[in-house]
């Protein structure tokens, strides 16, 4: 088995396409805004309905530039606990 840093380094690890959204209200939202998308491009017209698509396209792109910000800050972060743990003295037990 390879480590992380392997896996990563070989592209066998995918951040953004392995995350599970195991909340219930994700579900429930992803459905009303499926059966809101499929309303509205049934009332528009047929260049309405391509813009209404072009701007849903566009807000996913949004979301996946914030993600990836989001991971960043995350992992930078993380990384900062480590280095600061690492500085730091141990703690001292015996009194």
């Amino acid at each position: 088995m390879s480590t992380l840093l392997e896996q990563l380094y070989r592209g066998k690890i995918y951040p953004a396409e392995n995350i599970v959204v195991r909340p219930p209200e994700y579900k429930e939202l992803q459905q009303k805004i499926s059966d809101e998308k499929i309303y509205f491009n049934s009332i528009l017209s047929s260049d309405d309905g391509k813009r209404f698509e072009d701007l849903g396209d566009m807000e996913l792109d949004r979301s996946a530039v914030y993600a990836f910000e989001n991971f960043a800050y995350g992992f930078r972060l993380g990384i900062g606990l480590i280095l600061e743990i690492l500085n730091t003295s141990p703690i001292d037990t015996k009194e």
